[in-house]
């Protein structure tokens, strides 16, 4: 077997590999929707009692306030059921094996990192042994220091650095994908 065809094997493996770890992470995140969802369900009931109570008790207010108040608790009650799943999105990414955690870091490198960067791996990495030798089998320097963030790692580059932590991350997913979200949960 050439020295081409390996690499193109090794490769191709890898591809695979990616493609079911992001088919694994699209089921796990189809998982906490659902989950969600039921939690939404199960909310929605008391939130309308709630609700009732809330607006009888305002009766003698006008009824703009009574509107104004039960937007503010609805909304109050839908950030609380979105906190809930990216915690829950966090707890699964720091739940994952070995293997995922390191199948994750190399796709998260491949995605974000450039020649010549530093990476420090979070205090809290789960696996630091296995993620030192991706880190060094994908040709990138490893800190002694280890980032002060949550989850996944910071890149230290000649150019910029970058905070590729597991809360970064889900905080930037939150905020391109919380509308649409909200809107699959909460049917507005």
């Amino acid at each position: 077997m050439s020295l081409e065809s390996l690499k193109e094997k090794i490769l191709s493996d890898a591809q695979g590999e990616a493609e079911a770890l992001l088919e694994a992470a699209k089921k796990k995140a189809a998982l906490i929707e659902a989950e969600a969802e039921n939690e939404a369900e199960k909310n929605r009931a008391r939130e309308e009692s709630e609700v009732e109570e809330r607006i009888r008790a305002l009766e003698a207010g006008s009824a703009a306030t009574v509107r104004l108040e039960a937007k503010k608790f609805n909304l109050k009650e839908r950030r609380r059921v979105i906190d809930t799943i990216y915690e829950r999105a966090l707890e699964s990414l720091f739940a994952l094996s070995e293997k995922e955690s390191t199948e994750l870091l190399c796709c998260l490198l491949k995605e974000f990192a450039v020649e010549g960067d530093t990476v420090a791996l979070s205090e809290d990495y789960p696996y630091p042994a296995a993620a030192e030798k991706a880190i060094a089998k994908a040709g990138y320097k490893l800190s002694s220091a280890r980032a002060k963030i949550k989850g996944g790692f910071y890149l230290y580059g000649k150019k910029c650095d970058r905070d590729i932590s597991y809360e970064a991350l889900l905080k930037e997913d939150r905020e391109e994908n919380q509308a649409e979200l909200a809107a699959k949960i909460f049917r507005t």
